[in-house]
């Protein structure tokens, strides 16, 4: 039996406007079935306001129409709220399924994984320790370079600033073949994210792009930058097995994608079933989501040389389902809508749930 659905959206992060569109897509393509048929009853609409993160909840209008949704989420977005933690022991007496859209920091970092399972929630927030691995690039790539060879796929050098190293930034990214990638260590949509043919000469900017990313953010990369095609596969995960979606390649004529190119990607292809490159991008993503523990969906980021040198960039661990996201796009491609993903991750993925601690000391005889 299909439980009760509910969706939390909104969040403190800069990212919330792609919480927004998530949201928006998930309902306008939910009303856009007549409602005897809905495979699964939506109860509430969870808001966290980026301004004081209180929660506000509202019961889902079972007849909303197209033309009302602007409207109606707007109105969510205006009500007010209670504290984050007493709406979660609130939802933790009802029995709903919550889909968790609240991408970016906080939404995806393992905090509201935290809390979800502290307070025993039921739904698509995974394993706090994954997302908090996941969010992190510099040790998301450690990770996926000590469980795959070079051979397989690589990771791009790499140095982690922290902010007592700024006066160091420009010596250590003047041992990188040039150009360079600066950008945050932990924040999503490519935010403060620069391409810089020349370290030496672009020193100032450079300095002050690292001071602007110490503002928001606890460590910076210093990345060489690998020409190329860039690609994404996302990764459904069920509770025994790892599918992986159409790969996309993400066509951009500079090769490279600033924060307002990521946020208006439109020249996406999917690569057919038969591509070799598609292939190994989707067999190193199953691996990869299989080994590190993702619970429900991803999408991982790679490029691709000229040489077919396959380089991991990231993982996104709550991957945006905006109408115009790449992850929707792969859904389309592999013969799925949004309303279908949720279906299969209420169903067929595994809830986190915490593992007992241990009460008293264990040790074993020898």
């Amino acid at each position: 039996m299909h439980p009760s659905v509910s969706l939390i959206f909104g969040g403190r992060s800069s990212e919330y406007e792609a919480s927004v569109s998530s949201c928006s897509n998930i309902i306008s393509s939910y009303i856009a079935i007549p409602i005897e048929d809905r495979p699964f009853p939506i109860k509430h609409i969870y808001h966290v306001r980026p301004n004081d993160g209180r929660v506000s909840t509202t019961q889902f209008k079972t007849t909303l129409e197209a033309h009302e949704l602007p409207r109606y989420i707007s109105e969510i977005c205006l009500v007010p709220g209670d504290k984050l933690y007493e709406t979660f022991d609130l939802i933790s007496s009802r029995e709903e399924y919550i889909v968790n859209l609240l991408h970016g920091q906080f939404g995806e970092d393992g905090g509201v994984q935290t809390l979800a399972a502290l307070s025993g929630l039921n739904g698509t927030f995974g394993d706090p320790y994954v997302a908090s691995l996941a969010i992190n690039k510099f040790a998301m790539s450690s990770f996926v370079a000590a469980l795959l060879s070079a051979d397989i796929v690589r990771v791009p050098k790499t140095h982690l600033i922290k902010p007592q190293q700024m006066h160091d930034a420009i010596r250590i990214s003047s041992s990188f073949r040039l150009p360079i990638i600066v950008k945050p260590n932990s924040l999503g949509s490519s935010q403060f994210t620069a391409l810089f043919q020349d370290a030496l000469a672009s020193k100032e900017k450079i300095v002050h792009l690292l001071a602007r990313i110490f503002e928001y953010d606890s460590s910076a990369l210093l990345q060489e930058f690998i020409p190329g095609s860039e690609y994404s596969c996302g990764c459904l995960v069920s509770s025994s097995d790892v599918i992986a979606l159409p790969v996309m390649m993400v066509e951009n004529p500079r090769n490279h994608f600033d924060a307002h190119e990521k946020s208006n990607l439109t020249a996406t292809k999917a690569l057919d079933k038969d591509d070799a490159i598609g292939n190994i991008l989707a067999s190193i993503s199953t691996v990869i989501a299989s080994a590190v523990g993702i619970c429900n969906i991803a999408r991982f980021h790679f490029r691709v040389t000229e040489r077919y040198e396959v380089y991991f960039l990231e993982c996104n661990y709550i991957p945006a389902l905006g109408s115009d996201s790449i992850f929707n796009q792969m859904l389309h491609h592999y013969g799925m809508t949004v309303i279908d993903l949720i279906s299969f991750m209420a169903l067929s993925s595994n809830s986190y749930a915490r593992k007992a601690h241990p009460t008293m000391p264990y040790w074993i005889e020898g």
